[in-house]
């Protein structure tokens, strides 16, 4: 199965249990997003893969427009009702590739991903679309979880991802989202790393599991937590099981016209 069928399937799905995962709703993390997006009253915001439309509809108050894109029609569904619903009348939705926006060049002045590359495997081919849409001098954005950079851990861990979650491709380096900025000639102007605590088994759940699958999560991760070097990205607290995982934003701007 492609990539970008197993997406639009597990999401179509899933949309309305995403909607209320509260990593998804997680109030604090959009605020941070924004305000690290440096939104204003004169934006005009596209969010590419915007799932069920969190950071579009937290930024629509703050900005003059805001179209998210997401490639399954499930999450543009719960997305346009979300927006009904809280009466935002300068939020749309659309379900495009992204891959191949077909939206206008140069249109947005600030153009955001948020925890959706792992899913990507032409991750290079989004980005170069999110570039072309930024109107000159505009501002891209990029947050998502980054590779540990140790090849046991990387290596372990991506097995984990793909047990629980069909969907995902790969979890990308640092190195790899700034090389992206690097090569499209957009001018990197802030880097933030930082560390998110999934509860693990909460994770498990954002998404369908079968029994036999569940079997193999708890096989890996019984292994994992024996496993000196790889239980030190777990911990506990207050009786729940957590997932240490790094998260990289990234932002830059897009070069004005000669």
């Amino acid at each position: 199965m492609s990539t970008n069928r197993a997406v639009i399937e597990q999401f179509d799905e899933g949309a309305e249990h995403f909607d209320v995962w509260p990593v998804t709703r997680d109030e604090r993390m959009l605020r941070g997003l924004a305000e690290f997006c440096e939104l204003d009253a004169h934006d005009d915001l596209l969010d590419v893969a915007c799932g069920t439309g969190a950071l579009a509809l937290h930024g629509a108050p703050l900005v003059r427009s805001v179209t998210g894109v997401d490639i399954s029609e499930g999450m543009i569904t719960v997305a346009r009702r979300n927006a009904a619903e809280r009466g935002l009348s300068n939020a749309s939705f659309e379900c495009r590739n992204v891959e191949e926006l077909g939206l206008e060049s140069d249109r947005y002045s600030v153009v955001v991903s948020r925890s959706a590359f792992h899913h990507m495997a032409r991750y290079r081919d989004v980005f170069a679309e999110m570039v072309r849409c930024c109107r000159p001098g505009g501002l891209l954005c990029l947050q998502d979880v980054m590779a540990y950079g140790d090849r046991k851990k990387d290596r372990y861990f991506e097995e984990m991802e793909r047990l629980i979650d069909r969907s995902h491709h790969i979890t990308y380096g640092k190195r790899e989202f700034f090389d992206l900025f690097k090569d499209n000639g957009v001018k990197v102007t802030a880097l933030f790393e930082s560390e998110s605590l999934l509860d693990f088994h909460d994770y498990v759940d954002h998404v369908a599991q079968t029994a036999a699958g569940r079997a193999e999560i708890e096989r890996l991760l019984t292994a994992g937590l024996a496993d000196a070097d790889i239980a030190t990205e777990f911990t506990e607290r207050d009786g729940r099981l957590l997932w240490r995982r790094k998260v990289c934003t990234i932002r830059g701007r897009k070069a004005d016209q000669a």
